[in-house]
This record gives structure tokens, sequence and C-alpha cells, in this order.
């Protein structure tokens, strides 16, 4: 997918762990074609959401006032987006920044060179805002810009926020229910008052609603299954095998990521578990979106527990969500008449009933 990067500016946040002195280092803009700045930028887009680097998924709290970065995001969205407007809104990031590193709570935390770019894969615009604490191995000349291929260790992102303009549109267009999350960023979990002021001064929320991460998980699992033919046969064991994990959750409990790989990888054969190395980076995807941790929706668990019944000769399994008395159920139950009315039959299903005709015949 083809790559092209629009703004990038490289500042500096200057701050040594156990201080709470903050400084900042403001920089211009640097060219957009710089071979070692474009190799940076792309690297460091690459590896949100890889297995070091998981992303969690939200969006900006925009309802609090006291977060400056998500007004300043939507104005520089809907304005022309020029060079000056992107540094503009990279100077109220580094204010933000500088006033949460601030806080006496996080007097352990450490400063890093803080890049921003916008840029394009493909027909997409992304706006990308990372934290480098080891700023020396970015080989940077005095503008803070690149000068040779980055021998950093780029797995070791300590923070990173991409926002994702054609979902934020979406957010922006689409009712309360439907709106997707456009957010991804990425933040250490141990240390939180040290490493959290990044998140914070951002204004990231991790609000993923609980019915849209339940019902991805599901149908994602079974995707993944679809797309590989190796495991395929697999898909409805490992499915079947995620959905009892979930209705056996306690109220209140929250599944993760991690232990959705565990139950799938438990439903294949060992000599396949190589093809399940990439499920956990599917799911929480840029496409997909599934948080690392989320809430367990009973209602979507209990529309997808399936009913099975079995009379002479035949038998029936399906999940209760396709169920119900109304015109265009894929299963609609005629009560009055004790019938079924089996809709949407794929292919598959079709060619075998065909099948089964011809051969009474």
């Amino acid at each position: 997918m083809d790559f092209n990067l629009r703004h990038c500016v490289i500042h500096e946040l200057v701050k040594e762990s156990g201080r709470q002195k903050v400084e900042t280092t403001i920089k211009p803009v640097l060219p957009s074609d710089d071979k070692y700045v474009c190799q940076l930028i792309e690297s460091l887009n690459d590896l949100i959401g890889k297995k070091e680097n998981q992303a969690a998924r939200g969006t900006f709290d925009s309802e609090d006032v006291t977060f400056k970065v998500p007004t300043a995001f939507k104005t520089y969205y809907d304005g022309a987006a020029s060079s000056d407007d992107f540094h503009q809104f990279s100077l109220t990031c580094m204010s933000e920044l500088s006033r949460q590193a601030k806080d006496p709570t996080r007097v352990a935390a450490s400063g890093g060179a803080i890049v921003f770019a916008h840029y394009t894969r493909g027909q997409s615009h992304f706006l990308l805002i990372t934290m480098v604490k080891q700023k020396d191995a970015l080989r940077l000349d005095e503008n803070l810009k690149p000068v040779g291929t980055v021998q950093i260790d780029l797995a070791k992102i300590h923070q990173a926020a991409r926002v994702n303009f054609d979902r934020y549109h979406l957010f922006e267009t689409l009712p309360d229910d439907e709106k997707p999350t456009y957010l991804a960023f990425v933040s250490p979990k141990v240390n939180q008052d040290a490493s959290g002021y990044f998140v914070a001064a951002l204004g990231c929320s991790d609000s993923v609603p609980s019915a849209k991460a339940t019902d991805a998980v599901l149908s994602s699992v079974r995707s993944y299954f679809d797309a590989n033919v190796d495991i395929k046969a697999y898909k409805n064991a490992a499915y079947d095998a995620v959905l009892y994990h979930l209705k056996e959750k306690k109220p209140g409990e929250i599944a993760s990521l991690a232990e959705i790989e565990h139950i799938v990888r438990q439903a294949v054969p060992a000599e396949k578990h190589t093809h399940i190395d990439n499920l956990v980076e599917y799911l929480n995807g840029e496409e997909i979106g599934v948080p690392l941790e989320f809430a367990i929706n009973r209602a979507v668990v209990n529309k997808r527990t399936k009913v099975r019944t079995k009379s002479n000769g035949w038998e029936l399994s399906f999940e209760k969500r396709f169920f119900g008395e109304q015109a265009g159920s894929v299963i609609q139950y005629l009560r009055k008449d004790k019938k079924l009315i089996i809709s949407q039959l794929d292919e598959n299903t079709i060619q075998k009933l065909e099948d089964a005709l011809k051969n009474e015949g």
C-alpha cells in the first residue's frame, strides 16, 4: 500500500525522571520528501498493533473541556491541513504534554523525542504522535531531523497515538449506536503514574462499547479461520470454544485478547498452532479494532448461544440472533401454524438440498 508523508515535525520534551522540571524544545516542520524522515514514520506506523505494541482502541474525550487536543485536532481536520496548521496542532500537543508531565504525581516520568506525522496509506489519512525516549538512537541533527537510517529498536515504542481520518469522519456523521473508534494508542500498563501523562495529555479515551467488542471478537474469530485454508476446518470448534468461554465468565469480569488466543489454540491441533500466531494482531488491528481487554456484553453472548432441537428424521441447530417471529428473520417461527421458514440459504446449502432431491429421483 502506497505511503505518502504530508507533514512531519519532531519536538523534544525535556524531563528527567525524579524531577518535576519540564522544558520543551520546539523545531520547524521537516521536509516531507526526506527519505530518512519517511523511513522513520513508516516504521513507527507499522509497529502500532504488532504483538509487542498492541493498541488500545477508542476516541478522543471531547466532552471534558480541560482536554485541548481533541478540539485542536478537529480544527486541523476541518481546515486546510496546511504545514502551518500542522505545526500549530503540534504546539498545542506539546503544551498539554508539558502540563501533564509537571503533575506532582508523575515525578517519575521522563521525556523524549515527540514525533508528529500526517501521512496517507493508500487513500486513507492518518495522524501519528509518538514518544521515543531513546532520542540519541534516532540520529537527529540540531533541527531534530533524522540524518541516517534509524537503528533504534522500534518495537520498544514508549507511547503512541494514531488517528484514522476515515473512521473519525464516520464517528462525526453516524448515529451514536453506529459510531466506530478512530484512535489507536499504545501505552505501557506498568507504572501508569510515570507513563500515563502522554495519553492523558492527548485526551485519549478507550471507550469501545462492550456490545461492539463482544460481537466483533466472535465474528472475527470466524473470519480469521475462513481466511486460512489450513485451519478452516476448525472454525466452528474455535468459535464455540470462545463463545463458551465468554458465557462462563462471571458478571462484571473482563475478557482479554490474550485469553481468547489461548482458548482458540486449544481448539486447534498443536501442529497447526503457527497459524494462530497472528490472531491477536488481526483482532486488534485497524479494521476490526477489538481492544486488548473488553467488558463482556451478556445480551450479545445470549443472542449467539445456539438452540438445538431434533425430531423424527431431522435436527436443527442455530444461534438465537437469527430466530424470530417477525418477517425477515433468517429462521422465522409461524406460531399460529407451528411452522418454520428458513431463508438466506448459502450456495453450499442450496446445492446440498438440490443434490438430495436429485438422489430422491
